[in-house]
């Protein structure tokens, strides 16, 4: 219960130090490209004094329509083979797993084969990060993002990569609620990163 509470404590002063500077700096709205930089970076730099905070990486902001749209297609391409390298990587993680606990390990030397109990709690930890990968992608893409892409690491760090032009720090707090709340790791271990 206590963690939870500091997750939502370090939100909230998440949310009102974006509010605190949109005040102070962007009244109308409109800013220099120049002013948004430094917002940006000060805003990192509050946030990486906030302990357990998911880290953003901004990407790159194309600079004209036609590199906009040839953007479109390289981001769909990225999502679509990003997605594909991984879901083969996990099925060829299970089918070793699926094998190993069928004793069909030729290629796996004697002293690394693990008992049957421990190949059954890999698999069922493959087969757990591939649920709550395509959970959150399916999520993230129901609050209105074109494309996202999550990857969980069996360390417990996941990555998420959504189609857009920019995200504001609410959308990075939701994208990152959505990830705690179904990968069941620590804000700390998410990194959310932007591709238009």
């Amino acid at each position: 219960m206590k963690r939870k509470q500091i997750i939502v404590l370090g939100l909230v002063l998440v949310i009102i130090t974006v509010g605190i500077l949109q005040y102070n700096y962007g009244g109308v709205g409109e800013s220099s490209r120049e002013n948004l930089d430094g917002l940006i970076q000060s805003e990192k730099t509050n946030l990486e004094n906030i302990p357990g905070a998911a880290v953003y990486v901004d990407g790159d902001l194309p600079d004209a329509a036609d590199a906009a749209a040839a953007g479109d297609q390289q981001a769909s391409g990225y999502f679509a083979e990003a997605r594909m390298q991984r879901d083969k990587s996990r099925s060829k993680e299970k089918e070793e797993l699926q094998n190993m606990a069928q004793g069909i390990s030729g290629e796996v030397e004697a002293s690394s084969i693990l008992t049957s109990e421990e190949v059954q709690t890999q698999l069922m930890a493959v087969i757990k990060r591939s649920e709550a990968e395509t959970t959150i992608e399916t999520l993230i893409k129901q609050r209105g993002f074109e494309d996202a892409l999550a990857y969980m690491s069996d360390t417990g760090n996941i990555d998420v990569v959504v189609k857009a032009a920019s995200l504001s720090e609410k959308e990075v707090a939701q994208i990152s609620d959505i990830v705690v709340r179904h990968a069941d790791v620590d804000m700390e271990n998410i990194t959310v990163k932007n591709v238009n």
